[in-house]
């Protein structure tokens, strides 16, 4: 090919491929190999990815045939056009892959296409399903003894932007010391803990949000030597300051669902019981340092469940919503206000989480074992 395009026309075709072209096209030269590899590469072209959804699927209890088939978690990856919505043609032409990981796992977060995630016998790695590779990451240094001080324990994971580093934050509490762990030296590092002291930290991507180079945690409570609240709020950690600081739900305030992100914004979305089988919900971004409501749902539009988060702009400049109740899982169009069931994998199954992610080749640049890559 380089015989008869350009450098530039083949990198600009480069872009616009999936990863898995891209593992097999390293393979015919020693140049591509080297430049497809290269941080530079890898950076420009996760930066023009798509957005795409993360469906993580889990095995319903009484399926035990199945159980010898699929892990009891396994996933499928969906484009805005993909999504199995009713009545549609399902899942035709998208592929279940088992999680690289055991049942008792929660996804901290996702970040450029890579995905932390926490075992509770294992302890935390990095892994990108675009590439299938995962990295686990040493212990830190002050782990649960048991599943009750697990309680105490909150994590994030982000990209730090000054430093050109990923970065996972530990916070341990009752304890004095927190930790992050950087990726580029594979170390670490103990911080104090925030204070005041905060406690019931919501876990996994119902309680945190990386945007604009800093994580965020909905934090239920927390109190000094003088002050004690029941009021919640939102705990923030600056990846590249390391300082802790403190954010002002909206008021109004109802009940918190969960931090998402909102034209990269930080955006929240909580919700409203108007009666016992219809709720309302708001969407709140903060820009500027004020909350503002960028969307109020119809009365009586969401029947009961509760609202997943997931909020990712359509081809329309429309946002995709997602929602779980008794029927299982419903996904919005807010403007449109039209609504969707997702399909289930199976009877066996049913959709437990969904995340935001691009396809990238991150984590390539550190991959040694051929084996841990997809290149079939």
């Amino acid at each position: 090919m380089s015989d008869y395009l350009c450098q530039e026309l083949i990198i600009a075709i480069f872009t616009r491929l999936p990863p898995k072209s891209l593992l097999r096209f390293r393979s015919l030269s020693k140049s591509w190999y080297s430049y497809i590899s290269s941080p530079s590469f890898i950076r420009m072209h996760g930066s023009r990815s798509t957005q795409k959804l993360l469906f993580r699927h889990h095995l319903r209890y009484g399926f035990e045939y199945f159980r010898t088939l699929l892990s009891d978690d396994f996933y499928t990856l969906h484009s805005e056009d993909q999504l199995p919505m009713c009545p549609t043609e399902g899942y035709n032409g998208i592929t279940a892959v088992q999680f690289p990981c055991s049942r008792d796992f929660i996804i901290v977060g996702s970040c450029d296409g890579i995905f932390c995630l926490s075992e509770h016998q294992k302890g935390i790695s990095l892994w990108n399903p675009s590439i299938r590779r995962k990295q686990s990451l040493p212990n830190c240094p002050w782990r649960p003894r048991d599943p009750l001080e697990g309680f105490g324990l909150a994590l994030g994971f982000g990209f730090d932007p000054i430093s050109d580093d990923y970065k996972i934050v530990q916070i341990s509490y009752p304890r004095e010391s927190s930790y992050f762990y950087s990726l580029k030296t594979g170390t670490w590092c103990a911080i104090a803990s925030p204070t005041p002291f905060f406690s019931e930290v919501r876990r996994g991507i119902w309680g945190s949000c990386f945007v604009n180079g800093a994580l965020h945690w909905v934090v239920d409570r927390y109190h000094t030597e003088s002050h004690h609240s029941e009021i919640p709020c939102i705990m923030t950690f600056d990846l590249s300051t390391h300082v802790f600081g403190m954010i002002p739900l909206p008021e109004p305030f109802q009940r918190l669902t969960r931090l998402t992100t909102f034209q990269g914004f930080l955006a929240m979305i909580s919700t409203y019981d108007n009666n016992s089988y219809y709720r309302d919900c708001w969407i709140w971004v903060r820009r500027d340092d004020s909350w503002s409501v960028v969307y109020k749902s119809k009365e009586n539009q969401f029947k009961g469940g509760s609202i997943m988060g997931v909020l990712q702009p359509t081809i329309n400049r429309d946002f995709l919503l997602s929602a779980m109740n008794d029927q299982g899982m419903e996904v919005y169009l807010i403007k449109m206000g039209t609504q969707s069931r997702l399909v289930e994998f199976h009877a066996a199954s049913f959709i437990s989480e969904i995340v935001q992610c691009v396809e990238s080749l991150h984590l390539l640049e550190n991959a040694c074992e051929a084996n841990q890559l997809l290149v079939s």
